[in-house]
């Protein structure tokens, strides 16, 4: 920047209808010089006293202390679990408290983030009223439930504000209902440690489970959906299953990328993980359809549907939906150690 600035001055000294324009500031030049025939060197002259500041504020900028640390970074802890929530004030916090005491006696330490998406009623505050807190005695680790917010609407959206917020070693997230078994943090977290980029609970791999029966209509949605979604990520057997864990540093780029905040969130996300190179491990799970679901069947139906054609045509070029075909060579799910079969 210095050698531009002392290469402007040296064009203007020259000039002899620049009487001492180099201790002029530029509106004195413009009382001074009125000539058509300068107007170049004028606007040299302007150009140079422009620069000049421009250093001179460069300079205190790298002189100047940096920020402090944002106080709402969260320190590191082995798993971060984050919990989208919107008008979640009723069943949020027996959630918050069976979780919180159950990690709290694994031998990693751990973090509960409620990500409130807007939430109309005492969703924050839900958490708050957990006495936040249960500690392991033989590790003095404490777990603790926090809550911050998002304002863009969307399950995806508020996924991400948590996931991207955190700098802890293993990250993820689960439904606030808690029809995945706290349990199935152990075959994830081994999952993960034996370096699969990502651990997911499963309804529908070999082994899994679903207590209790579902209407029909859902069943045969469910499996209209699958259907639709299985060629965006082969070999998985379940894309939607509220309960997904990463390694943060292999999960980052695929955050980024994503474009999804409704139903088309989690296949889009494990989609970027495939397409990274990442493993995924598919753990087979028993699932309980716990009562008070917001899902509208047809409504919400109609709209995943839609999501799942859109995505298709935005990672297929345009080219519209793949039709699912059966391929001998497809890569196969992964199985965590310890998991049930």
């Amino acid at each position: 920047m210095q050698n531009v600035m002392d290469g402007l001055e040296d064009a203007l000294s020259p000039h002899p209808a620049l009487r001492g324009a180099g201790e002029l500031r530029p509106v004195d030049l413009f009382e001074e010089v009125r000539s058509t025939e300068l107007v170049d060197v004028v606007d040299d002259a302007v150009v140079a006293a422009i620069a000049r500041e421009v250093s001179r504020a460069t300079h205190e900028l790298a002189e100047r202390p940096p920020e402090p640390e944002d106080t709402d970074t969260r320190a590191p802890v082995d798993l971060e679990v984050v919990i989208p929530a919107y008008n979640e004030s009723g069943r949020l916090p027996a959630t918050l408290a069976a979780m919180v005491a159950f990690l709290s006696e694994q031998p990693w330490t751990s973090r509960v983030v409620v990500v409130d998406n807007g939430s109309v009623d005492d969703t924050a505050a839900g958490v708050l009223n957990v006495t936040g807190r249960a500690c392991n005695v033989a590790t003095g680790w404490c777990v603790e439930a926090v809550a911050i917010g998002c304002s863009q609407a969307g399950k995806g959206a508020a996924v991400i504000r948590g996931l991207r917020t955190s700098r802890s070693r293993v990250v993820g997230f689960t439904d606030a209902d808690l029809s995945t078994p706290l349990e199935t943090f152990l075959p994830v977290m081994a999952a993960l440690e034996d370096g699969a980029s990502a651990a997911i609970a499963s309804r529908h791999a070999p082994g899994a489970s679903i207590a209790g029966k579902q209407p029909l209509g859902r069943r045969l949605g469910g499996s209209a959906f699958r259907m639709l979604s299985r060629p965006l990520v082969p070999g998985i057997h379940d894309t939607q299953c509220g309960f997904k864990f990463f390694d943060r540093e292999a999960v980052q780029s695929a955050l980024w990328k994503c474009r999804s905040t409704g139903f088309a969130f989690d296949i889009e996300l494990l989609r970027h993980v495939r397409d990274d190179g990442g493993r995924i491990a598919e753990i087979p799970v028993t699932w309980t359809d716990t009562a008070g679901s917001t899902l509208r069947p047809v409504r919400d139906g109609l709209a995943a549907f839609g999501a799942v054609a859109k995505l298709h045509r935005e990672l297929n070029r345009g080219t519209g939906p793949a039709l699912p075909v059966r391929r001998a060579s497809a890569r196969p799910t992964t199985t965590a150690p310890g998991s049930a079969q």
